[in-house]
């Protein structure tokens, strides 16, 4: 399948080598630095497959079968990749199972602000997972394209991300990988048996509606305090989903780098997070609501 996923994002781009760029967030960038953190973004994104393609091989499977671009083969993989919880959190002491941050694919070195040790084994399963998403996506959908996520709202949460386009969509791919690639590594409660399957089936969808529904508020939104971060679940989702922000609170309470959250409405949490930014935050949240929600919001 790797030659549709070439044709799908353009042999220009999977032939650009783009230098590793400074590790600034997507939303803090300068125009001209978003578009090339599109190009770094697209240039991994072949690699990133064949390595994957290389793992499933060496652990005895075949990767022609395994990646066969449906969505429905999402549920296999992501069992695969359940079974190697294990070597998802690298021993700091051990030097060669560290992933270092400037090796990192571009899409987490600009989203990601703080994560403990993570192994060069998840960065293997998560970055190629990333890819085979898309693919996947793409192949479903193919007038589907890439670009900028909201280039003209900075307050939007994907403002200048690598995002697919379509049916009025924009959607950050590494998302629900990443949220569910995490909560393994934490040993938490991660990803349904088929939830990838029926999200890939739900944004293919979504990229082909050629008469989306208007464009709604995010299901989360973060905000600086200056005591800490105002999270603010969008008032819909907390109204039919009784219980879901005190779950919420608990579980971030939790979190390394978390002192204290306070419920201060039935739609709002106060959280004093020293160790965190908004950008964290607001992915965090985002990744625990679609665990925890339907995808059809």
């Amino acid at each position: 399948m790797l030659s549709s996923w070439s044709e799908s994002i353009g042999p220009a781009l999977v032939l650009v080598t783009v230098g590793t760029m400074p590790m600034t967030h997507y939303r803090r960038m300068s125009p001209a630095q978003a578009e090339a953190a599109l190009e770094e973004f697209l240039s991994e994104r072949v690699p990133a497959l064949q390595r994957l393609r290389a793992e499933l091989a060496a652990q005895g499977m075949d990767p022609e079968a395994a990646l066969d671009g449906t969505a429905a083969s999402l549920t296999p993989l992501w069992a695969w990749i359940t079974g190697r919880r294990a070597e998802l959190a690298a021993d700091p002491t051990v030097e060669d199972a560290v992933e270092p941050r400037e090796r990192w694919s571009s899409w987490a070195r600009h989203t990601v602000t703080s994560m403990h040790v993570p192994s060069a084994t998840m960065f293997v399963l998560l970055d190629g997972l990333v890819s085979y998403l898309a693919q996947v996506m793409i192949l479903g959908a193919p007038t589907a394209a890439w670009g900028l996520g909201s280039p003209g709202d900075p307050r939007h949460h994907l403002h200048q991300h690598p995002v697919l386009l379509g049916g009025g969509q924009q959607i950050f791919v590494p998302t629900l990988p990443m949220a569910g690639m995490l909560r393994l590594k934490r040993g938490e409660p991660s990803l349904g048996e088929n939830e990838l399957a029926e999200y890939a089936a739900a944004m293919i969808a979504a990229l082909h509606d050629e008469h989306p529904p208007l464009m709604v508020d995010p299901p989360v939104l973060v905000v600086a305090a200056p005591t800490g971060f105002d999270v603010g679940v969008r008032a819909d989702i907390a109204g039919q989903h009784p219980g879901l922000v005190a779950r919420l609170a608990t579980e971030l309470a939790a979190q390394d780098g978390v002192t204290a959250v306070d419920r201060t409405a039935t739609d709002a949490l106060e959280a004093n997070a020293p160790g965190w930014d908004p950008e964290d935050l607001q992915r965090w949240v985002s990744g625990w609501l679609r665990i925890y929600l339907p995808f059809d919001r």
